[in-house]
Parts: C-alpha cells; sequence; structure tokens
C-alpha cells in the first residue's frame, strides 16, 4: 500500500481531481503492481484483483496498460518530479559562510528523505527514463531551467570561497549525482536500505573528493 507520503505527493499534484474513488484505486493498485513487477511483467488483470474492481473499468478511463502507465508517469516528469526537485537545498541562494560539509549534507540527505518517501512512484518513473527515450527526452524538456542557474551560482560562490575544488562545475555535479544516483539505484532496484551510516558515509566522501585542501 502506498504510504500517507506518497498519496499527498499525488494529491498535491492534482492527479486525483478529475478521479472517481475506484479510479483512485485503480490507480494506486497499478504504482504498487508497476513497482514490485515491473511495466512489463504486470497485467491489468492482476491490478484490477488488487484494486478490487472489474477489469473493465482500467479501460474505460486508461483505454489500456500503457495508457494507465502514462497516468502515472506524465505528473512525475512534467510536474512533481521538477517541483519537487526545485524545493531542495541546492536550488536555493546558499549562505556565504556554508561550508562544504554543510553544503553537501544537506544535498544528498534532502534526496535520501524524498526517495524512501515516495519510492514506489520512483522506481516506475527511473524505470521508464532508463528504457523508453520519450519519457527521457520528456522529462529533460521539463527539468527546471531555475536549479541549473541556481546551482551553478552556489557552486561558483563555494569555489570563489575556496571552499570547493576549482573543477568544472559539471564534472562537480557527475561526481555528486553518481554517488547519489548509485545510493537511489541500490535502495529501489536491489532493496539495499541507506542507513544513517552510510549517507554519513556518502556524504563523506564526497567532501573528501571536492575539498580543495586534500
Amino acid at each position: 500500500m502506498l504510504n500517507h507520503t506518497e498519496l499527498q505527493l499525488l494529491t498535491d499534484a492534482h492527479v486525483f481531481d478529475d478521479m472517481t474513488d475506484k479510479q483512485i484505486k485503480i490507480y494506486t493498485a497499478a504504482i504498487e503492481v508497476f513497482a514490485e513487477k515491473g511495466y512489463l511483467n504486470a497485467s491489468t488483470k492482476e491490478i484490477a484483483a488488487k484494486a478490487d474492481v472489474a477489469e473493465g473499468n482500467i479501460f474505460s478511463k486508461f483505454t489500456n496498460k500503457r495508457g494507465l502507465l502514462n497516468a502515472i508517469i506524465e505528473p512525475v516528469a512534467k510536474s512533481i518530479f521538477p517541483e519537487t526537485l526545485s524545493s531542495f537545498t541546492d536550488s536555493e541562494p546558499i549562505p556565504k559562510d556554508l561550508s562544504l560539509h554543510e553544503f553537501v549534507d544537506s544535498l544528498v540527505k534532502d534526496r535520501m528523505d524524498f526517495l524512501e518517501d515516495n519510492q514506489d512512484v520512483l522506481k516506475i518513473f527511473i524505470s521508464e527514463m532508463v528504457y523508453d527515450d520519450q519519457v527521457r527526452q520528456q522529462y529533460l524538456s521539463k527539468f527546471p531551467d531555475a536549479y541549473w542557474h541556481t546551482i551553478n551560482d552556489n557552486l561558483n560562490l563555494l569555489k570563489a570561497t575556496h571552499k570547493m575544488v576549482n573543477w568544472d562545475n559539471w564534472e562537480i555535479m557527475q561526481i555528486m549525482w553518481s554517488l547519489i544516483g548509485g545510493m537511489v539505484i541500490s535502495f529501489i532496484f536491489f532493496h539495499i536500505q541507506p542507513t544513517d551510516k552510510a549517507v554519513n558515509h556518502a556524504v563523506a566522501a564526497l567532501v573528501k573528493a571536492l575539498n580543495p585542501r586534500l
């Protein structure tokens, strides 16, 4: 069953506004089944059984299994993920006295919290990002421009105050996202829980890699 945070995330994005109670049951059941079995291995019959509705109810609203998947993916790609991303620490100007450790610590822990709170929806989204070029391009086109501008400003400030290595910003972001991405993939697809100890080690590793004095 979806947790309260995932349901609230979808509600805040107005995903359920035009749905009946039965359609919401189908939608949330589909998220659970797709997250557990993957899109290709899931069936509308299984989704209908989990939602406790007749299979025909799926087709009347969502047309087919692909339509149901698109109904889950599209609000994530168009609204939920970009808006949530823009609310993270690195999309806001940082204080000039912020240390490298404080910057990295907040960046990593914000993402791990969001991941744990919304793992089923994100698992479906990330899977489709990997395997579906159309979804990937749709997502990239919706990525908030403000995010890129602000994180570049933040990295430039940390470099200008000699708190971060003077490397190209894209190279720095690749290093940060490769480590965070590894934790995300490990958790979502291999069920390796990101413990506090593991998250703190990730923060320490990034700080060590980006510290100009080491």
